[in-house]
């Protein structure tokens, strides 16, 4: 039966036969994907300065993430290097404007082609995305134990496993 689903941490809706496994749009786990119909909106909340800080960190990087990720998808000529980019730009940019709506920020949705910023390389391009996967991985991780509002720890646990299953698909392709 086709039904209508929300993720509770994009707030990204999608209609499927079967609850995915995880959201199509920011990656969150299938713990966070609810029926249309029970989804609540989450509060807009004061964040504390720490986590202000940390999530404008977290902005700018997906930002960086998705325009470099968008530029190894221009440049590949290698088919599946330009399908995971395209989908793995969509995600980062995703990402940021989740968090930016928290800071007042909005991505856009228009990602700049910008050729300096990757290679054509197929190795290059997956061991550079796996280093940026592991960096976001790592300051997520950190950012998760200094949040102080659920909401924002929702948003790094999320953050932290799509970020995880990006670096499992690079390394599988390496």
């Amino acid at each position: 039966m086709v039904q209508v689903f929300r993720c509770k941490i994009c707030g990204e809706a999608f209609v499927a036969n079967n609850k995915s496994t995880h959201c199509p749009f920011c990656g969150a786990p299938i713990k966070w994907l609810v029926d249309a119909k029970e989804y609540k909106e989450p509060e807009v909340l004061e964040l504390s300065e720490v986590s202000r800080k940390n999530l404008e960190f977290t902005y700018d990087l997906e930002v960086k993430a998705a325009r470099i990720y968008h530029c190894m998808r221009k440049k590949s000529k290698d088919e599946f290097i330009v399908g995971m980019m395209k989908a793995l730009s969509k995600v980062e940019l995703e990402h940021a404007e989740l968090v930016g709506k928290l800071i007042g920020k909005d991505p856009g949705c228009e990602i700049p082609f910008q050729k300096e910023l990757c290679t054509e390389d197929r190795k290059e391009s997956l061991e550079r995305t796996k280093e940026l996967e592991e960096d976001a991985v790592k300051h997520y991780k950190k950012f998760l134990e200094e949040a102080k509002e659920q909401r924002v720890k929702d948003i790094f646990e999320a953050l932290i496993n799509a970020e995880e299953d990006h670096i499992k698909i690079t390394e599988e392709n390496l």
